[in-house]
């Protein structure tokens, strides 16, 4: 065949979670009208995430998604003129305004790309207080801050004199604090494995869950 013919004989499909992802970002403009959970109950966190992408997203009356920096609102950027930071996080702020209910299961793929060390600290923060509220979060991440962020959240949970001079020092607060019991880790790791209907194991990628210690 001729290459030409060749690609319009072509017919693929997108992964579901990228289907998905591309349904999400078109839907935006009829969003914006509505309100979660979150919005209604919690405005505290929306503040919190606006904190960590410096600013807020809006939908103009022509449906293009624009971006407002907090320390000028009458600026609207284009998402083009917008930050990595911004771009990447766009579906997590319009969830959590318009979409999130209790119950859900909120799933993030390496939250921390294009994020400063900083800012993943506070997305780990983020996530404790959505599970604190009621909602799943399940992450895959390489990041250094976002776990030992999250230990810190565990370890402070246990309370007394100490510890609670540390929360009140370093700014944490009780709403953050994650309970071991409401926390599972996994790491992926080659390991021998006897799949269904196999004599013998075979090393395989596999997830491992991890102990995790309070203290």
């Amino acid at each position: 065949l001729h290459p030409i013919q060749f690609l319009n004989k072509f017919s693929g499909e997108y992964p579901i979670a990228v289907r998905k992802n591309v349904d999400f970002i078109r839907a935006l403009p009829d969003l914006k009208n509505k309100g979660s959970f979150i919005l209604k109950n919690h405005s505290e966190i929306l503040r919190s995430f606006e904190d960590i992408i410096g600013g807020h997203y809006n939908v103009s009356k022509d449906g293009e998604v624009q971006f407002i920096p907090s320390a000028n609102k009458r600026v609207m950027l284009s998402l083009v003129e917008s930050s990595s930071a911004v771009r990447s996080l766009l579906d997590i702020g319009f969830y959590l305004r318009h979409v999130a209910a209790p119950g859900d299961l909120l799933m993030v793929d390496e939250p921390e790309l294009n994020l400063h060390p900083d800012n993943q600290r506070r997305v780990a923060r983020l996530f404790a207080r959505l599970v604190n509220i009621g909602i799943k979060v399940f992450i895959t991440t390489h990041s250094d801050y976002i776990i030992k962020e999250l230990n810190t959240l565990i370890m402070l949970n246990q309370g007394g004199e100490r510890l609670k001079a540390l929360a009140d020092r370093e700014h944490y607060y009780d709403f953050e604090m994650l309970s071991p019991d409401k926390v599972r880790v996994y790491i992926a790791e080659e390991a021998l494995i006897k799949l269904d209907g196999a004599q013998r194991k075979k090393r395989c990628q596999t997830l491992v869950q991890a102990n995790i210690d309070s203290s």
